[in-house]
């Protein structure tokens, strides 16, 4: 498995908030539209001011990114694809 650096925004991500917890359920990066199948893991950055949030997710076209945002920034970024 090799991990692709990408570290772009992303136009547009659609998020759950359910009992104080983010979890992230579709988003697009350029023109793809993808799906979040499962929430693989999720961790925070306490290193850093404002904190990070990073979540790793299996997408509906089976691949599995690491998604990123600031507490309190709307922006999010898609931070990597591990390429199988």
């Amino acid at each position: 498995m090799a991990e692709t650096e990408i570290h772009e925004k992303l136009a547009r991500v659609l998020v759950r908030y359910e009992a104080g917890r983010i979890e992230p359920l579709e988003f697009r990066w350029g023109t793809r539209e993808l799906r979040v199948s499962s929430v693989n893991a999720r961790w925070i950055d306490r290193s850093t001011r404002p904190l990070k949030y990073f979540f790793s997710v299996t997408a509906s076209s089976g691949e599995v990114c690491i998604l990123g945002h600031r507490e309190g920034d709307p922006i999010w970024y898609l931070e990597s694809i591990l390429v199988l």
